[in-house]
């Protein structure tokens, strides 16, 4: 079989990527500005600094954590036949996030999201082969505070079938999630984890407390965690792509000994979110060509570390579904694709992922399907050769009759897309692509059913959410998880 490849560090280069990333852990050390964390490191032999809530890593250290680490990971569906293996040598592809505005393709016009558009957006994601599994794009920005952490989730697993994965940014919504994510799994976590959580590092070398702390509790109940450092070049990170590299790496790496020390053996997926800083502007960009570079670089770390990893592509700097859209999002997918990642991260997001686009979440869709096929392994052998049907039709024939060609075609030999415009420009005159997918997805909307939530199991969720926001105090009328006032 063969199967494009793309190779960027040579073996010395990943060793010298490496000897950076273990000097800036063991002499810099990482702050992780929680005493949870501190006393597990302190045990575990690293130098630890209780007041500052940092601590300095041995390479030993990180070297026995990295030993304990599963080299694949199941994210299993609301519905089993949508579980996916991180690091099974499949290419899976995870909904991008977390946009704060819905973008009108067709008007230019953008909204905040909502609980409402949320909805929508995991009903397209279930009505779509192409994506495997989500983040929950958008924010729904109407929620009440308190218990929006709680109700996203809710709303993204009612609306979805396939596997969740999201941040979890308070300690307190741990347990009462884990309860929800149960309920709906119908058991443990351990057994079918239909959740898997996002534990951003803050660069450069640190953790967040509140985070940390809810990805320590949701690590010990079952759930596997998306390691998603997001260093960027010039603010959070040196102003080069190696070394904006070596701070994602040693954040990775810090990040794997918590957890492993926290539950030893716990699934942990190798996040690239590294990227580059808009000098002009402070925003983050990441369609860049250096960002194609550090998802590389990344990528190729994470399997010197023997760690599943995603990549970070098909998100676009553009600010609509355009030719720069398409350009930045296929530059970041092809590097991701050919440097072997085991996920990638696509769909809909533009302008440095700040917008959502359903338009684009189709066009997406053929992005991810090209992707596929370019690295699908190809036999080299001699019923792909065809060296008979080369000498059948000889010099100045042609293929068309021969059967081979008939069989390959409908074999999917040649990709075929969904919704980019291939046939005669009389077919397509006056019909612009992005108004067809457009439409498309208002259709898939209209008509795509999802599978609801059993009656019993929407009530223990309801009930888990009314307590949380009792103890929390929230208000006793808010925008509520199932799509009205509670």
């Amino acid at each position: 079989m063969a199967r494009p490849r793309l190779t960027y560090l040579s073996e010395e280069d990943r060793a010298f990527v490496h000897e950076q990333a273990v000097r800036v852990l063991a002499e810099i050390g990482i702050g992780y500005n929680t005493p949870e964390a501190i006393e597990l490191l302190a045990e575990a032999g690293a130098e630890v600094d209780a007041e500052a809530l940092t601590a300095k890593l041995p390479w030993e250290l990180v070297e026995r954590c990295l030993a304990t680490c599963p080299s694949a990971v199941r994210l299993a569906g609301r519905d089993p036949s949508h579980d996916v293996v991180v690091g099974d040598g499949s290419l899976t592809f995870c909904a991008d996030g977390t946009a704060t505005y819905m973008l009108d393709e067709l008007t230019g016009r953008r909204e905040e999201g909502s609980a409402e558009w949320l909805r929508r957006t995991m009903r397209l994601y279930d009505a779509l082969p192409e994506v495997d599994y989500a983040w929950p794009t958008i924010s729904a920005r109407d929620l009440d505070p308190l218990t929006a952490g709680l109700e996203i989730e809710a709303i993204s697993l009612a609306n979805l079938t396939k596997h969740v994965q999201d941040e979890v940014r308070d300690p307190a919504h741990a347990a009462p999630l884990v309860e929800i994510f149960e309920a709906v799994a119908g058991g443990s976590l351990w057994d079918r984890p239909i959740f898997s959580t996002i534990d951003c590092t803050v660069a450069p070398l640190q953790h967040e407390r509140e985070m940390t702390e809810a990805t320590m509790a949701m690590v010990r109940a079952g759930v596997p965690v998306l390691v998603l450092p997001m260093p960027l070049s010039g603010t959070t990170a040196p102003m080069t792509v190696l070394g904006t590299m070596i701070v994602n790496v040693a954040e990775l790496l810090s990040a794997v000994v918590l957890f492993q020390l926290a539950q030893p053996g716990c699934g942990i997926i190798s996040g690239m979110g590294a990227g580059v800083a808009d000098m002009r502007s402070g925003l983050y960009l990441c369609g860049t060509p250096e960002c194609a570079l550090m998802n590389i670089i990344g990528i190729e770390m994470s399997r010197f570390y023997g760690l599943p990893c995603t990549g970070s592509a098909i998100t676009c700097d553009a600010k609509a579904s355009n030719q720069q859209a398409g350009a930045e999002g296929m530059l970041t997918g092809e590097a991701c694709a050919l440097a072997g990642a085991d996920t990638i991260l696509a769909f809909g997001c533009t302008d440095g992922a700040q917008s959502l686009s359903f338009a684009k979440v189709l066009l997406d869709c053929d992005s991810v399907g090209a992707l596929r096929r370019l690295v699908r392994d190809d036999p080299i052998d001699a019923t792909r050769a065809l060296v008979d049907d080369i000498a059948a039709v000889g010099i100045g024939g042609h293929y068309l009759g021969r059967k081979s060609t008939r069989r390959f075609h409908h074999a999917g030999e040649v990709w075929q897309p969904g919704w980019w415009q291939r046939g005669p420009f009389e077919q397509y005159e006056g019909r612009p692509l992005v108004e067809e997918a457009a439409a498309r997805a208002d259709e898939l909307l209209r008509t795509h059913m999802v599978e609801p939530l059993p009656d019993d199991v929407a009530q223990e969720v309801d009930a888990v959410i009314e307590r949380y926001a009792r103890s929390v105090g929230a208000p006793a009328t808010r925008v509520g998880w199932r799509g009205a006032t509670a």
